[in-house]
């Protein structure tokens, strides 16, 4: 977790029980879920032994949302972070999750700043497709000036001709790919 406080200290119990130690009270593992996702760390440990269980919790949790009809891993992720537990390449998984992640939360801020704006959003969601293309298919054909028409964000009253223009953009684009394929 990226905060700067200091993860709350749950103590687990030779009889599994968890103890919040910020509220002094027993809690349930749908507690520390609810605390985790509101941002907060939190560090478990054995109440004799002081051993980190903060790991085996999280992935307890993970595992009750996936029991209880929350999936987010497909069958075939899973698969392979098992597969995945013998490669040598085991130390550079943990980085590739915190990079995935990372680029997950930016791009559902930078997500949710174009819902405020939608034109503005498909305006560089059209030139960041472009940009793609010219650099994974450099032979691909640009439209010449013209061909297209840009949004611009400043002009609120776009509306049916953008979606006109767009309904001709894609059509224009399968067909080459249609094109590419055959």
């Amino acid at each position: 977790m990226e905060n700067n406080q200091e993860p709350l200290l749950i103590k687990r119990y030779s009889s599994r029980r968890l103890y919040n130690t910020q509220t002094s009270e027993y809690t349930t593992l749908e507690d520390l879920a609810d605390i985790v996702k509101s941002g907060q760390s939190i560090k478990v440990v054995d109440r004799e032994t002081g051993e980190d269980l903060t790991r085996e919790l999280l992935v307890r949790i993970i595992i009750n949302n996936e029991s209880a009809g929350l999936p987010v891993l497909p069958v075939d992720i899973l698969m392979k972070m098992v597969q995945s537990y013998k490669e040598d390449s085991l130390a550079i998984i943990p980085k590739f999750f915190e990079a995935t992640y990372s680029i997950l939360n930016q791009s559902q801020s930078e997500f949710m700043k174009n819902v405020s704006n939608p034109v503005k959003g498909w305006v560089e969601f059209q030139k960041s497709q472009q940009e793609y293309l010219s650099n994974m298919f450099p032979f691909w054909n640009q439209p010449q000036n013209g061909s297209h028409k840009d949004i611009d964000p400043k002009k609120p009253n776009q509306g049916q001709s953008d979606l006109e223009a767009v309904k001709l953009q894609m059509t224009e684009l399968q067909k080459k790919i249609d094109k590419l394929q055959g």
